[in-house]
């Protein structure tokens, strides 16, 4: 229970911080997504199943803010989150560069998906944005990776299987 509620926690604190204070720090009207840095970096450290379902949540989240196409965010974190569990299954998730160069590459397919999904919408939006914020959501990645990993490794964040209870 305590694992749910430091992820809800994070998840909301993280939604607010991208919604008032990340556009404080924008080069050229650029600036990143704590929440997608965050639950990309989790699936990869937690796998696919646990990605699924805080990226659904998190899209959920997102989706407030997102008048043009309520689901969207939710669909696409879905499937960006079931690639970066996919991701973290065959890698040592104690060094980072391999969490932190697939962060560029899912926030740059969770652009384009958005972006393709709000053009069928009839909703047009600048092209060139993703690539930027997807170079953006890296370099914060560097410095966010040891400290999502460490979260992970709490005991309580930890999933321990058991067949008796001590």
């Amino acid at each position: 229970m305590k694992k749910i509620f430091t992820l809800f926690l994070l998840c909301v604190l993280l939604l607010v911080a991208d919604n008032t204070l990340v556009p404080f720090f924008a080069i050229r009207g650029y600036y990143p997504s704590l929440l997608l840095i965050f639950i990309i970096l989790y699936s990869i450290i937690n796998g696919m199943w646990e990605g699924l379902w805080l990226g659904a949540f998190s899209g959920v989240l997102q989706d407030l803010y997102f008048f043009n196409g309520f689901g969207i965010n939710a669909f696409t974190n879905m499937l960006i989150c079931l690639a970066a569990g996919f991701i973290g299954i065959g890698i040592f998730k104690e060094k980072g560069l391999i969490p932190i160069a697939a962060s560029f590459v899912l926030c740059f397919i969770k652009g384009v998906l958005v972006f393709s999904l709000l053009f069928l919408l009839k909703e047009f939006t600048p092209f060139s944005n993703i690539l930027y914020n997807s170079v953006y959501s890296m370099i914060v990645a560097i410095f966010v990776y040891r400290l999502v990993y460490k979260l992970c490794q709490k005991e309580f964040m930890q999933r321990k299987w058991s067949f008796y209870d001590k």
